[in-house]
């Protein structure tokens, strides 16, 4: 008779470890349950990424703090885990530092480009163009790694900001052309655009969830 309850404790304690482990059993954590009175059950469900886009703005007026290049070196990392056609991964990136070299790049877009004045960082963000195949969406790759520099700036309460530089003129040549020649970009390669960041010296308020065109979104059709 021992032996049979021994037998059953050790059942027991099987079956709950193993229903512990196993992920299919277990309630996602950053699921919660809430009681409601009109539905009985609600769940409010953790999106720590939709908060950290919430509080993304264009900052185009940049405090004197220096970025650590530690910090910088984190937000590049997260910029090559960007998705790419075909995998590829023609997306390359400069990251400039010196702020002679930053004004030399704002000059070569001849409107606008002054918006990158006074950023402790400027990222060009170019594309391998020279792979055919590649350059069929060179476009959406770029923009795609920019928008994860944007995102990962925010990550560490960084101003950031795009400056398009695809299809617009330098003092003299396109902007493309101006860039590549200044930081010695090799051919084969194209400038889409330029990611400022900087410690933000304008304070945006965070969108907020009625500031959202809810609208734009449908399911199955329009």
């Amino acid at each position: 008779m021992k032996k049979g309850v021994q037998w059953l404790w050790i059942l027991t304690f099987v079956l709950i470890a193993c229903t512990s482990g196993n992920p299919s059993s277990m309630a996602n954590p950053s699921i919660k349950s809430e009681e409601s009175s009109q539905t009985g059950v609600t769940m409010t469900i953790d999106n720590p990424l939709y908060e950290l886009a919430l509080k993304r703005r264009s900052v185009r007026s940049y405090g004197p703090a220096h970025i650590d290049d530690d910090i910088i070196h984190e937000i590049m990392k997260v910029a090559l885990t960007a998705p790419s056609s075909f995998g590829h991964r023609p997306v390359e990136f400069v990251v400039v530092r010196d702020k002679a070299m930053i004004q030399k790049i704002g000059a070569s877009k001849r409107m606008g480009g002054s918006q990158i004045d006074g950023a402790d960082a400027v990222v060009v963000v170019m594309v391998k163009t020279a792979n055919e195949r590649a350059a069929e969406f060179w476009i959406e790759d770029g923009a795609i790694a920019s928008a994860y520099l944007l995102l990962a700036a925010e990550q560490y309460n960084l101003g950031a900001c795009w400056v398009h530089i695809r299809n617009r003129m330098g003092q003299k040549e396109t902007s493309d052309v101006e860039i590549r020649r200044l930081l010695q970009i090799p051919d084969g390669y194209t400038v889409l655009n330029l990611v400022a960041m900087g410690e933000k010296a304008e304070n945006k308020r965070p969108y907020t969830e009625s500031d959202l065109p809810m609208d734009h979104i449908h399911y199955n059709r329009f």
